[in-house]
């Protein structure tokens, strides 16, 4: 490679004296009349002086060289192979519009040939964006072609639903349930800023953030290993926009729904009308019913904050409160629910210790 490079600066310098001569046959009157010296003698000292200017420009043009290749490399290395088909068809679909468009304005007189520059460059920098900006919709529609039509109609009813995840959807980490129990019935897209918020909340000082931020990244690796076919990272960054504000902006793009279990995030989708499915609610409204007069057998495991209380859990995590409980931490006993509590972060359970559980352990007393 190095010999490469000392070759390619010697060609370099070739061209820059070549350039020299040239110059120097466009101010040849000039220069004979100005040195009064042999026209071959000006070629010979023109290509001299550009010939060592340029010599001394190849090291730091060699340099921009290799950077540039080293950017190139790395933006076509990140792009899939029809991702790369479609950015060449956009740009060649482009060259012919505007190329037709230029070829009708240049004929105005006077103005026709800058007015048709500009329009031209216009409209290749609009048809490159609308198709790139549609890519994800083209890639999956061309990708669709080539199945048999059986295929293709399960893969349209399987994925006929979109879904975008936030950060906390993923750390919470029941999204895998509910994929898993087809509750999910869509293709599932991640946004490469999730991604990105994730790490960040990985690599964080604070040690629960860190933890979090850990779990997520698991549940992540988790989801694209076993579902590969339904979840996809979604490789746009958009605009520098707050987190939220851009998934609500990607979810209306796509036409897709938002799944969360943010509170504040889900009641902003609302507002802007995104349909957005929270994990929370979800889990809160499978929660069992439990009805005044129903017996209930719970396990106490502390003191309650009024006298005499005691406080046990559902499996579900529904807290209950029982009567006299205090002096059964523990143990498991008999209640009848007497009445419930419905408030927006869960249902809170008031019961009372059966009779007989009562006179067992009356002693306690």
């Amino acid at each position: 490679m190095k010999k490469f490079w000392i070759f390619f600066r010697y060609f370099f310098s070739f061209l820059g004296g070549i350039i020299g001569v040239f110059i120097s046959y466009k101010f040849l009157f000039f220069l004979t009349n100005l040195i009064n010296l042999n026209f071959l003698i000006i070629y010979f000292i023109f290509f001299l002086l550009f010939f060592f200017i340029f010599f001394l420009l190849s090291p730091p043009f060699t340099k921009l060289l290799i950077f540039i290749g080293k950017k190139i490399n790395t933006f076509f290395s990140s792009l899939s192979l029809p991702e790369l088909f479609l950015g060449l068809f956009s740009v060649l679909i482009a060259l012919i519009i505007s190329f037709l468009l230029y070829s009708l304005i240049s004929k105005i007189p006077l103005i026709g040939i800058y007015l048709g520059v500009a329009v031209g460059l216009f409209v290749f920098g609009i048809v490159v964006w609308a198709i790139l900006s549609r890519k994800t919709e083209i890639i999956d529609s061309i990708k669709s072609l080539g199945r048999g039509g059986e295929d293709k109609l399960q893969k349209e009813k399987k994925f006929f639903n979109k879904y975008i995840l936030d950060t906390s959807a993923i750390i919470d980490g029941r999204i895998l349930e509910l994929i898993q129990l087809n509750f999910i019935d869509g293709r599932v897209y991640i946004p490469i800023f999730i991604l990105e918020e994730l790490h960040l909340v990985a690599d964080s000082e604070d040690q629960s953030k860190r933890i979090r931020g850990r779990r997520g990244l698991e549940i992540l690796d988790r989801l694209k290993d076993e579902y590969p076919d339904k979840v996809k990272i979604l490789e746009e960054r958009g605009e520098i926009l707050p987190i939220d504000t851009k998934l609500i902006d990607l979810a209306k793009k796509l036409k897709a729904k938002l799944i969360t279990t943010d509170y504040n995030l889900t009641q902003v989708c609302r507002t802007r009308d995104v349909p957005v499915l929270n994990i929370n609610e979800l889990a809160f409204s499978l929660r069992k019913v439990v009805l005044p007069g129903e017996r209930l057998e719970i396990k106490i495991i502390k003191e309650g904050k009024e006298r005499n209380q005691g406080v046990g859990y559902l499996d579900d995590g529904t807290m209950v409160v029982v009567e006299e409980g205090k002096y059964y931490i523990g143990k498991k006993v008999l209640i009848e629910v007497t009445s419930f509590l419905q408030g927006p972060t869960g249902t809170m359970i008031f019961g009372d210790l059966l009779k007989d559980d009562r006179d067992s352990n009356s002693w306690r007393r």
